[in-house]
């Protein structure tokens, strides 16, 4: 019998002594090895994109308050999570995405981010403001995920002009108007998902788009991209299970306490 009294408090001691030893919680802070602005055109020889400049999202007023034929712009950001000095297996427990607003024009407007489904590139195509420049070699561009300079008509293009990414955001923030130099903050759990899928399988990783109110005309706003100063940022929490050893190791140190314990007994 008292064998059995004893046997619980053993079991709850090594349940919580190996869940101290089982894991180890870090954080790690990455910028974009790439990001780009699509901007919205139908003739494949007048592609513009903005791969050294700010990010644009949203609509300019290029279109009034018509139907939107060159006033979307879409922002996409790329973050080499795998690549990263996050070990294989570890456990994605908390994600925030941190940009820049630089416009303050426009009023409040919401934002969200895509998981995006085709790879992309960034050239070094340069605007400072909304328009774009035109398309340089390897830019994402409204038509093409890899503009190719020489000869376009060869360029990979979007299954979906404008590009490829999921219809439901992986989450959303607020871009206030009336103030700049403020940071959008984004976080959920399918931000949470989306990560881990990126480093449990890199291959499947790029990136999200970021999406800014396309129902309207005179709705853009102006981010700061990784060329700047406020380079945009992906905090990454995680958790790594300890290596088997150690935890083996454990698990005889207990065994040892065990049996011990039972001989006093």
């Amino acid at each position: 019998m008292k064998t059995l009294k004893t046997a619980a408090p053993i079991m709850t001691l090594f349940l919580v002594f190996s869940q101290g030893i089982a894991t180890w919680a870090a954080s790690i802070t990455l910028t974009p090895d790439k990001d780009n602005t699509i901007i919205q055109a139908t003739d494949p020889s007048a592609q513009l994109s903005n791969g050294l400049g700010d990010i644009f999202v949203g609509r300019t007023n290029q279109d009034g308050s018509g139907p939107a034929v060159t006033s979307i712009r879409r922002g996409l950001v790329h973050f080499n999570v795998a690549g990263s000095s996050i070990p294989a297996g570890a456990v994605i427990t908390g994600v925030s995405f941190k940009i820049t607003n630089v416009m303050t024009n426009n009023g409040d407007q919401t934002l969200s981010l895509n998981d995006v489904s085709q790879n992309w590139g960034q050239g070094t195509s340069d605007f400072n403001g909304g328009v774009g420049a035109p398309a340089t070699q390897n830019d994402a561009t409204w038509l093409y995920t890899f503009y190719n300079a020489t000869t376009p008509s060869t360029s990979p293009t979007w299954t979906t002009p404008g590009g490829s990414f999921s219809s439901t955001a992986s989450a959303t923030a607020l871009a206030p108007g009336g103030q700049s130099g403020n940071v959008i903050s984004f976080s959920s759990t399918q931000l949470i998902a989306d990560v881990q899928s990126w480093l449990n399988s890199p291959t499947s990783n790029f990136g999200w788009a970021i999406l800014g109110n396309e129902s309207t005309g005179q709705t853009a706003k102006r981010l700061n991209s990784s060329e700047s100063a406020n380079s945009p940022q992906l905090i990454i929490n995680y958790t790594v299970p300890e290596p088997t050893s150690v935890a083996l190791a454990a698990m005889g140190l207990l065994s040892m306490l065990v049996v011990a314990k039972r001989r006093a007994l």
